[in-house]
């Protein structure tokens, strides 16, 4: 609440008496408290300089006063130059929210640089810019190209956009960038993801969510999360997800906290490669998950402190049993893993078929 001038003034003044009594009366004491003499009759002089102390008292006073209503007009100055700039903010949010949900391509494309320059430069509400970014990429898209001629340039198009969004966030997610995204939240939820170039990219914190995505390529490796490291403070969620074809790689990534799931995943076509990857801390789970075609391959990746769970898990709080993960015509190959001092857990007895351990490796030894 803003108090009236009036009233800032008077509260100003009074703290200012009240000041000067607490100096006057410690100056006293420090002056071992003497007694006041009455010396007589004022003279002149006394006179005079009762006049000139009152005279100095007034214009004390007078500039008190002025330096309140001097930083009153300051504040107002400065609380509506933040206005305005937050305005300026918000004109630019709406034009880039209007310009990517255009009707043109290009426009677009320019819509995805503007939200993106402006969750770089509004603090305040990045979050929000963020969201909007992710809820361009959970919007319908086909996953795979028309037949039709027309149909086929505009799916180019989009799925051009899509791009610029996906490399755009994950640039902003490696520690060169001059403005970090790491730590806030990233929702793809139910997006089709067909060319993702995550490498390098940090994930210290906030929830990044691929729940329901699908990850389908055409021929060629396209979601790559090489050397992407998995800190402390993050929970990645693929849960539901479906790999369907392509390669998804997280060759030389560093799982090194947090939690990541791929609880209820469906693993039915291409490649997932895990290969020189580093589970040293953290939690990876593949509950429910279904490994009907393709290979996930493990090859030189190490174990050394991650709890990597493909067995059956117990929620305690929920009293549910999520069942262990089902090997239904996949493969998973840990036969060439570099070291496997804290192997994956299964919860089986029997391999299944499709689930290849390093030589010497009794899957009932395993927890």
């Amino acid at each position: 609440m803003r108090w009236p001038l009036s009233l800032h003034v008077a509260v100003v003044l009074l703290l200012s008496a009240f000041t000067v009594g607490i100096v006057a009366a410690l100056l006293w004491l420090l002056l071992g408290a003497p007694r006041l003499y009455v010396a007589g009759s004022l003279k002149p002089g006394d006179i005079y300089d009762g006049i000139k102390i009152a005279l100095a008292i007034v214009a004390g006073a007078g500039g008190v006063v002025a330096l309140v209503v001097g930083y009153r007009r300051q504040h107002l100055n400065e609380v509506s130059e933040e206005r305005e700039h937050g305005r300026a903010f918000t004109d630019r949010f709406g034009a880039a929210a209007d310009q990517l949900g255009a009707d043109q391509p290009a426009a677009r494309m320019a819509g995805a640089y503007a939200m993106a320059r402006l969750a770089d430069e509004w603090l305040q509400e990045r979050q929000t810019c963020l969201d909007v970014l992710c809820g361009y990429l959970r919007m319908p898209h086909a996953p795979d190209p028309p037949a039709d001629e027309l149909a086929l340039v505009a799916w180019q198009r989009e799925r051009e956009i899509r791009k610029t969004v996906l490399r755009l966030i994950a640039a902003h997610l490696r520690d060169d960038s001059p403005e970090s995204w790491q730590g806030y939240d990233l929702d793809f939820t139910g997006a089709v993801l067909d060319e993702a170039y995550f490498r390098g990219a940090r994930f210290t914190g906030g929830d990044i969510i691929f729940v329901n995505a699908l990850f389908v390529g055409h021929d060629r490796d396209q979601v790559v999360f090489d050397e992407a490291e998995f800190a402390s403070g993050s929970c990645v969620y693929f849960r539901l997800a479906e790999f369907r074809s392509g390669s998804v790689r997280f060759d030389r990534a560093v799982f090194s906290g947090g939690w990541v799931t791929f609880d209820s995943a469906r693993f039915n076509g291409g490649g997932v490669n895990f290969r020189d990857a580093a589970f040293s801390a953290g939690e990876i789970r593949f509950e429910d998950a279904e490994f009907s075609d393709g290979l996930v391959d493990f090859a030189g990746s190490t174990f050394t402190g991650a709890v990597v769970n493909f067995g059956e898990h117990h929620l305690q709080s929920l009293h549910v049993t999520v069942p262990p993960a089902r090997f239904t015509g996949g493969t998973v190959d840990f036969s060439s893993t570099a070291t496997f001092t804290h192997p994956p857990r299964f919860g089986m007895q029997t391999a299944p078929e499709g689930l290849l351990l390093p030589p010497g490796t009794n899957i009932s030894d395993l927890p």
